[in-house]
């Protein structure tokens, strides 16, 4: 062959490969996906949702199946095993904590005497996963809201001494402050890793008006004597957010007013001033008691199922797109209307059944996009994100790799909706890729519905959120094709009478073309992110990404693009 037809080879080969990798226009690769099916994802949904899984409780046999069957059908389509061992699950140790519900007592003492209050009535503790037996007395320290951010100009914790002692908090998140800042600071967890590294014993949170929008106060007196997990790290030692914190406990009504005792302040003007500004932290006067025990387990495991579709670019295909839906659910729990099953098909065999096909519709696409794509099904989400925060911790990749996670946990196919939600997609470009992602199919972007309730912080996104990694939690829009726009009412129906309760179940009347088109539109932004040639950064003026990834390269964020307060 002459010189120049080698040259001209050359230039061709190079000419298709950037081709292939341009986006269109409208930012999109230029590949046409296989279709989803409906069909397929309502076999998926009937499978995972079956009472043979009895709830798919973390820790369990009906885990075990789902994980077993995810994996057979990653396999099918092709895809490699990304878990341990060259298999396609990453499991790990687990701690099982249950309270001994007779062994709960809690007293506060001070200038009313002393009181004793019921676990489940004004108080609420579960069990420790640190420590199988406790006796704990301490003084009390009023603390606003727990919150130290320099860059806010906040420390409730200010000329105030807690060391050994009990913090008590406001429940969040923080009325004043802006939608992520409030949820991040107003979170239990941040607040319990504030109170420890003050030095801090225990930790009091005072439920209030934000939290009881969430989940309302009574319902925790059902959910007393659940097991909860936490992975076992390589020391044996479970992952606990400030160890040094022996307790939590949340109060409310009598008790929230018998801490108070004594000092001139009420917990009802406490909450009162907190909607414009943290109130100000000073001593208690009354002192606290309280004993549990708590059943350990250490015998259990759980999985995380991680399948990996190489990319198709010599050099992006280093870098990983993470897709994830949670597969586990509550297993088998009180009885409601005589079912004791808590099937989670809507949370989530819905969302687990869309990855799955998700991942075939993009197996089956020619050419793939130029970067890899993790699936990956986590468990133990219920128990407190514990499943993607040990995959992020322990990732079966390279965490440096991994430039953007996708979740998807839940949704409301109830009606043609005609836009959808990303809840965290503010914080980075990943804004910009959904868009490009939902023009070509005539949908929408939202804006979070519900900023005050924090809820990019409560799905296994947030896992990847906190070690740095552009993250969105998709969701279906409220509004329909139709203009009757009756998602917030689904919304409320099914998180109140039916979320978390055993009628989560296949009998929801689910309409599987509604969930086919979300999940094509995940696979859009799937798509689009994996095969865009630059990776999704943070923008600046995200609280998120200067928290947790400060060193980052970030975006300026469009003019004209709606930023979420």
């Amino acid at each position: 062959m002459h010189t120049q037809s080698y040259k001209i080879l050359a230039i061709s080969a190079v000419m298709i490969l950037f081709i292939e990798l341009m986006p269109s226009a409208n930012g999109q690769n230029t590949n046409t996906p296989d279709d989803i099916s409906p069909a397929a994802i309502k076999a998926h949904m009937t499978f995972l949702a079956d009472d043979l899984l009895e709830g798919r409780e973390a820790g369990t046999r009906g885990e075990a199946l789902a994980a077993l069957y995810i994996s057979t059908q990653f396999e099918a389509l092709g895809l490699l095993p990304s878990g341990d061992n060259s298999s396609f699950l990453q499991s790990f140790p687990v701690r099982q904590s249950q309270l001994d519900l007779d062994s709960v007592s809690f007293t506060v003492s001070g200038p009313e005497g002393q009181q004793r209050f019921n676990n489940g009535d004004d108080i609420v503790m579960f069990s420790s996963p640190i420590e199988a037996s406790q006796h704990l007395e301490g003084e009390l320290v009023f603390a606003g809201y727990g919150i130290i951010a320099p860059e806010l100009a906040i420390n409730d914790y200010a000329g105030l001494d807690v060391s050994d002692k009990f913090a008590v908090v406001l429940g969040g998140p923080p009325a004043f402050l802006p939608a992520a800042e409030a949820a991040h600071y107003g979170s239990t967890a941040q607040q319990r890793i504030t109170a420890g590294r003050q030095g801090a014993k225990g930790l009091i949170v005072i439920y209030t008006p934000a939290l009881q929008q969430r989940w309302a106060f009574d319902r925790f007196r059902n959910i007393l004597g659940r097991t909860e997990l936490d992975w076992l790290g390589p020391d044996g030692l479970p992952s606990v957010a400030a160890p040094n914190i022996k307790a939590r406990v949340i109060v409310d009504g009598k008790a929230a007013d018998a801490l108070f005792a004594g000092t001139g302040k009420t917990v009802a003007a406490l909450i009162d001033q907190a909607q414009t500004k943290s109130p100000k932290g000073f001593a208690l006067e009354s002192r606290i008691s309280l004993t549990r025990r708590s059943l350990h387990n250490d015998a259990l495991t759980a999985s995380n199922v991680a399948a990996l579709l190489p990319g198709s670019h010599p050099v992006l295909k280093d870098e990983v797109v993470v897709v994830t839906a949670h597969y586990d659910h509550l297993g088998i729990g009180e009885a409601v209307d005589g079912d004791t099953i808590y099937n989670g098909a809507g949370d989530n065999a819905m969302g687990t059944g869309a990855i799955m096909e998700i991942a075939r519709a993009v197996a089956q696409t020619q050419p793939r996009p130029g970067r890899s794509i993790l699936f990956l099904a986590v468990s133990a989400e219920e128990k407190g994100l514990i499943g993607s925060d040990y995959f992020a911790e322990f990732p079966t990749v390279s965490v440096n790799n991994i430039i953007a996670n996708i979740n998807i946990d839940g949704g409301l196919p109830f009606y043609d909706f005609s836009d959808i939600i990303g809840f965290g997609i503010e914080h980075s470009q990943l804004y910009e890729r959904l868009q490009s992602a939902m023009t070509p199919l005539g949908i929408s972007i939202a804006t979070d519905p519900f900023p005050a309730q924090g809820i990019f912080t409560r799905s296994d996104q947030y896992s990847f959120a906190r070690r740095g990694i552009p993250a969105v939690f998709l969701f279906t829009g409220f509004n329909s094709t139709d203009g009757s726009n009756p998602g917030l009412k689904h919304w409320h129906y099914m998180t109140t009478a039916h979320g978390h309760k055993p009628s989560d179940d296949l009998s929801r009347g689910w309409d599987y073309q509604i969930i086919a088109k979300f999940a094509r539109a995940a696979l859009a932004l799937t798509i689009e992110t994996a095969s865009n040639q630059q990776r999704p950064l943070w923008y600046q003026d995200s609280h998120i990404g200067r928290l947790f990834a400060p060193d980052a390269a970030k975006a300026t964020r469009p003019i004209n693009q709606p930023v979420t307060h």
